[in-house]
This record gives structure tokens, C-alpha cells and sequence, in this order.
């Protein structure tokens, strides 16, 4: 079968949104199809060179942010069998419905990531998709897949789900068990941080952009000036437009020497740090965090993670047995809950064990593949009738 997949952001850009882009492409691959990857990600066709899926640039006629006016999209599901967009895709996704009304063949399937609510010049914009064409374009879909029905239910998708439930399947968020396990770090890595045997850590994972402005890095920075955290260490993975502003907050807050910015890290040593680790912190202040890759990640390395209690993410971090839950934007109940976690040794390996079972149970990307595999037999009964 030939499938598309359209997505704005995919490597070298490290977003959750490429991430999955990359692993579906591939997953899809090893199931016999032949993928093809549009997207407006500039360098994205040098990056994968040698995948078993195709890359191709989209022409954009304007570029703002990740978004891009790309009006090919329209006509992209007339040389397909299926088409996968990762939405959002502002400027792509609005030629493509435009070309369903025109009657362009061929199924669509829309993987829903998440709500916008940023307020920028682009927000009346925004506002219109968000009201009009965001509803236009998912009801015109063959399929709607989410990450949790629990972030559908409750964001800017839960007037549609109430109508028409039935359009919507549920394709959990996955991630490699094996590279991503409770191992030792390689040598030398906590001296090249300042980490001390003694220190606990406490590690942030997310781009520093201001497309991760809801990541809640302030926050978090603001509850490590805690006294009950005097004696932990801050590392903060990823780099970004945003990383000179936060160092600064850092520095004015008297962090210096325990907020350490490590900066962009390669996805081959990215274990290296969760393995370093005490316990992850994931303090995203609104509804734009729908899941957490970083999350995913850092339970499947054995830890327990203190993360806002929002919709989707709840879904992964259970209180008191894989993470403990924080009111989002709430600097104090952050400090409290990763004292908590820090404090008592014996509750803070129990729940990183239980991270890790959960994990391989329930989020392995085999799981994903079959998950898949499913999907695309039932949207084709007769899938075997198309060339793969």
C-alpha cells in the first residue's frame, strides 16, 4: 500500500510531533508499505537519507514558526491509498481539507497531537482554525487517531468527540524499551555536569524554544530555590531560541552551580542523562502538553516523574505508582512533590520500577507497529488487494 505521511517538524528539528512522524514512517515501512514523508522541515530529506521510507520538502510560500503555507498538501491524498497528517499543520492542513471539498480522492487519516493556545500575532489566525476549519478538517477525515481519548475529551477536539465518538481511535505514544532502560550511565558523564556522588538529580528534557514555552521550565527553576531542595541538582537537557533567558533566570535566582544547562543532546547519549537521574520533572503549564515523550522516556529508564496533572499526561503518570501529580503552573506543590520523591529512597525505586513494567507492558513501539498494523487492515479490509 502507498501511504503518506505529512508532518511540519521532522529531523534535524527535535519535537515530539517529528519523533513520532519518524517512528510511524518507519513502523509503517516494517510493515510492507511504501511511506512517503512530506513535510516543510527544511533538511529533512539530507537527514534521512538511508531510511526505508522516502523524504520529500514541501514548497512554502510563508514560513512563520513551524508553520508553513504549503498548498501542495491539496493535492498529496490523490496519489495515495492513505494519508497520515500530524496536525497541527498550519498552512498544510488548511490546503488539504480545501482539496478534499474538491473532491481529491484517497483516505485521510488525521493524527490529532495536541491543542494550540499560544498568543502571538499569528493568535486571530489561530483563534479562526481552532472555531472553523480545525472542525471542517476532522469532520472530513476517513479516521481521527489521539494519543488518550482523556486529552480529546477535554480539549479543543471534545465538541466533535461528543458528536461523533465513533470517528476517533485511540494509538498510544511509544518508545524503544531496549535503548531507553534502567542501565549504568557511561563514565565520566556526572563529572562533565558537576554531579557529585551524593547529589540527587532532578532532570528537564525539552527544546528551549518558544514553540515549548509550555514546557514550564520557570516553574521549575522557581522550585529549586525551595529550601527543601538546597541540596539537589538541576539538569536541564535541550537547547533553543529560549536557553540564554532561562540561564539568565536561573542565575538571577541564586541556581548557580545547581541548575546545569546541558544543552542540545544527541538522541544516542539521551539515555546517558535519564540514567544520571533521581527523578524527572515534567511541570507543562497548559493544555499544549498532551502526552510527554520525555516522560515515556524517562520511566522507561527506571524513573519516576513529578509531572503537571493534565489531561493525557495523567494517563501515564499514575499517583503513587509511576510519578506524582502537581497542580500545573504550581511551583510550591512541585518543590513538595519532588521533596517527597527525593526524601524517601524505597517509595522513589518502587514507583521508577513500576515506570519501567508499565513501559514495556503497555508502550513498547512493537505495541505501537501492531496497533498500526490493526488500523490499517480495518480502514482496508481488503488491504492485501494494494501493491506493497
Amino acid at each position: 500500500m502507498r501511504i503518506a505521511v505529512i508532518s511540519s517538524t521532522f529531523p534535524p528539528y527535535h519535537g515530539g510531533m517529528g519523533r513520532v512522524a519518524v517512528c510511524d514512517a518507519g513502523l509503517l515501512s516494517g510493515l510492507g508499505h511504501e511511506v512517503h514523508v512530506f513535510t516543510s522541515q527544511r533538511g529533512a530529506v539530507k537527514e534521512a537519507e538511508g531510511q526505508p521510507y522516502a523524504v520529500h520538502e514541501l514548497k512554502a510560500w510563508l514560513r512563520w514558526g513551524h508553520g508553513a503555507f504549503a498548498p501542495g498538501t491539496a493535492w498529496i491524498p490523490g496519489n495515495f491509498d492513505l494519508t497520515i497528517l500530524h496536525y497541527p499543520f498550519f498552512g498544510g492542513a488548511e490546503p488539504l481539507w480545501f482539496g478534499r471539498l474538491l473532491g481529491v480522492r484517497g483516505k485521510l487519516l488525521v493524527y490529532y497531537h495536541m491543542d494550540v493556545t499560544s498568543r502571538g500575532p499569528f493568535y486571530p489566525f489561530l483563534l479562526f482554525n481552532r472555531r472553523f476549519a480545525l472542525r471542517k478538517l476532522v469532520g472530513s477525515a476517513d479516521r481521527v487517531l489521539v494519543s488518550t481519548m482523556d486529552y480529546a475529551e477535554h480539549g479543543d477536539l471534545a465538541r466533535v468527540v461528543e458528536t461523533r465518538r465513533g470517528l476517533f481511535g485511540e494509538l498510544f505514544l511509544t518508545v524503544d524499551t531496549e535503548r531507553f532502560s534502567p542501565k549504568e550511565t557511561r563514565d565520566g558523564l556526572a563529572a562533565e555536569l558537576g554531579c557529585k556522588p551524593e547529589d540527587k538529580v532532578v532532570l528537564f528534557v525539552a527544546g528551549l524554544d518558544k514553540a515549548h514555552y509550555f514546557k514550564g521550565l520557570g516553574n521549575l527553576l522557581l522550585a529549586m530555590t525551595a529550601p527543601e531542595l538546597e541540596k539537589a541538582k538541576l539538569v536541564v537537557v535541550g537547547g533553543g531560541d529560549l536557553r540564554e533567558e532561562y540561564e539568565r533566570q536561573a542565575e538571577v535566582l541564586g541556581l548557580r552551580g545547581r541548575a546545569v544547562f546541558a544543552g542540545f543532546v544527541d538522541d544516542a547519549d539521551l539515555p546517558d542523562y535519564y540514567r544520571l537521574a533521581d527523578v524527572m520533572a515534567f511541570p507543562s503549564i497548559d493544555k499544549s502538553e498532551a502526552f510527554g515523550i520525555a516522560a515515556l522516556e524517562a520511566m522507561s529508564s527506571g524513573l519516576p516523574v513529578v509531572a503537571s496533572n493534565l489531561a493525557g499526561v495523567r494517563t501515564i503518570v499514575r499517583e503513587g505508582e509511576t510519578g506524582l501529580r502537581v497542580p500545573a503552573g504550581s511551583s510550591s506543590a512541585l518543590t513538595l512533590a519532588l521533596d517527597r520523591v527525593l526524601s524517601d529512597g524505597e517509595f522513589r525505586r518502587e514507583m521508577g520500577r513500576n515506570a519501567r513494567d508499565m513501559v514495556v507492558r503497555e508502550y513498547s513501539d512493537a505495541a505501537r507497529q501492531k496497533g498500526w498494523d490493526a488500523i490499517v487492515k480495518d480502514m482496508f479490509p481488503d488491504w492485501r488487494h494494494f501493491s506493497s
